[in-house]
């Protein structure tokens, strides 16, 4: 299939999932590579290396792609589901052998000319409204509401749903709507391509309702499935496969939702850590060697320090759900697990700063953030003829190597945490009273969820540095509390907070917040 990289996930619609039982271990996941499958891996492997050689960049294939979807958008052809099945398939054939520009070119192609049918929308819109303005028959309106429905249906409609019936044809559709996004981010606006995807994506969301099995992804997994949570993390790089076994390994967990017809493959999936304490840093989780099997009965706390989603699948709600389930089955397997909190990066903060720190700023610091006199001193003693603490604190941070100076990072702290926080609770995104500007906090409140702490030298790896100034944070999962705090959020925009973080309190000091 085709394949291309994640991301954290930020979503919006809701899906219902299956209610069959999780795989337990990786139970269903077992099956051991032996040396004949290995051969066979790489035979494919060479074979398919071949035709894509042949094939590539090939005009006449492009065209075969453009012959096949209009055999299956003809309604006059009458070709019955197997022979439609069939030629769907050969798109997919012919489409994998395409390098990226060829499929790029397609693409374009596909959302333009097999976009709304020409010349029957009109018609149909008109017959419709002239039915409610002149006729009393309910029934022939309805029926004249269809007919314009399936006017605004675009023709490429039929090839997604052909696909969708293949084997593994969701997987497929999943990819390539990773690529229509992946054309969306360049510098053109293409509306075109915007519909495009924005349809392929209600339809699977539509398609994945049922279809998905909750299963823990272990060492004894097939190789392929770990394999991609090495090129699907997107949150903390995997470094190695030993790097893999000590994430799967005692004190950790890994799930992840599969579709019933790509079970190897997860559409996302979370990294857990069990741990006697809710962690300030996420170095403590990655580099720590292997737990005796024995303290996993002493933990207390289940950490979601990592969460990633198929691009493809961007809007489709997957990530509450997958954290609900899990926390459904930690409860039942581990009852003595009492929290469950989450180390989350916070990806847009140092872009935020960036802003704040406006010439202005520099000159006459912003009022609304509640800093000591002393900790704006001590920051300014930093660097020789800085005015004002955000003068100071803009020339650190765009200086290298501030991360190795003692004196300044605790300067810098109690600084950037009380920013922190203040981007936190009260930076709302565009067109939004309600939302927070961060993407990861706004999908965690959302849940449910409450802020609990900011921490300092959260993530020390260089994204990490240069997202956030290493800050991450926790939302807790106070499970009584879940359903209050997700609908204060969602309507009022009111930002739940558990713990006792006095960076977090000082930005509250003015307000009422809800506190456990």
């Amino acid at each position: 299939m085709i394949t291309q990289p994640i991301r954290s996930i930020h979503t919006t619609s809701p899906v219902v999932l299956s209610d069959r039982p999780p795989a337990r271990d990786g139970d269903e996941l077992f099956q051991s590579l032996e040396p004949a499958d290995l051969r066979a891996f790489w035979d494919k492997a060479s074979s398919e290396a071949s035709t894509q050689e042949m094939l590539d960049n090939s005009p006449a294939a492009t065209a075969s792609l453009s012959e096949l979807v209009s055999t299956i958008v003809d309604k006059k052809s009458h070709k019955g589901a197997v022979e439609l099945g069939q030629i769907a398939q050969r798109f997919c054939d012919l489409y994998e052998t395409l390098d990226s520009d060829a499929r790029n070119k397609f693409l374009v192609l596909l959302s333009r000319d097999f976009c709304m049918p020409k010349g029957t929308t009109e018609s149909a819109a008109r017959s419709y409204m002239d039915s409610i303005a002149q006729s009393k028959d309910f029934a022939q309106s309805a029926l004249l509401a269809h007919k314009l429905r399936d006017s605004l249906t675009p023709l490429y409609a039929d090839l997604f749903d052909n696909i969708n019936r293949l084997p593994e044809g969701f997987a497929f559709l999943v990819h390539l709507r990773t690529e229509m996004l992946a054309l969306l981010a360049g510098p053109q606006k293409d509306s075109a391509m915007q519909a495009m995807s924005d349809f392929l994506m209600r339809r699977l969301q539509t398609w994945i309702v049922g279809t998905l099995d909750l299963k823990r992804i272990t060492w004894n997994s097939p190789a392929c499935t770990i394999e991609k949570l090495e090129q699907y993390e997107s949150v903390h790089a995997v470094r190695s496969w030993m790097d893999i076994k000590r994430r799967l390994g005692n004190g950790r967990r890994c799930f992840g939702f599969f579709h019933r017809n790509a079970p190897k493959e997860p559409l996302i999936f979370v990294w857990v850590a069990l741990t006697d304490q809710i962690p300030d840093n996420v170095q403590s989780i990655l580099q720590e060697r292997e737990q005796p099997k024995a303290n996993e009965a002493n933990a207390k706390c289940a950490i979601f320090y990592s969460i990633s989603s198929q691009v493809g699948l961007s809007r489709v709600d997957l990530g509450n759900f997958l954290i609900k389930r899990v926390v459904s089955v930690l409860r039942s397997e581990m009852p003595n697990i009492e929290v469950f909190c989450t180390l989350s990066p916070m990806p847009r903060f140092r872009s935020w700063l960036e802003k704040l720190l406006t010439p202005e700023n520099l000159e006459s610091p912003p009022q609304d953030i509640n800093l000591t006199d002393a900790e704006k001193q001590a920051l300014v003693n930093c660097v020789p003829g800085a005015a004002t603490w955000t003068a100071a604190l803009k020339h650190l941070i765009d200086s290298r190597g501030w991360t190795s100076e003692q004196t300044n990072m605790e300067a810098m702290e109690p600084v950037v945490r009380t920013l922190g926080a203040h981007y936190l609770l009260k930076a709302k995104r565009a067109g939004s009273s309600n939302n927070a500007a961060d993407p990861v906090a706004n999908f965690h409140l959302r849940n449910g969820s409450c802020l609990h702490r900011v921490n300092w030298r959260g993530d020390t790896s260089y994204r990490g540095l240069r997202q956030s100034l290493g800050l991450m944070c926790n939302y807790n999962y106070v499970l009584d509390r879940i359903e209050d705090n997700s609908e204060s959020y969602v309507s009022k925009g009111t930002i739940a907070t558990s713990g006792s973080d006095p960076y977090i309190a000082r930005v509250l000091s003015s307000q009422t917040k809800p506190k456990l």
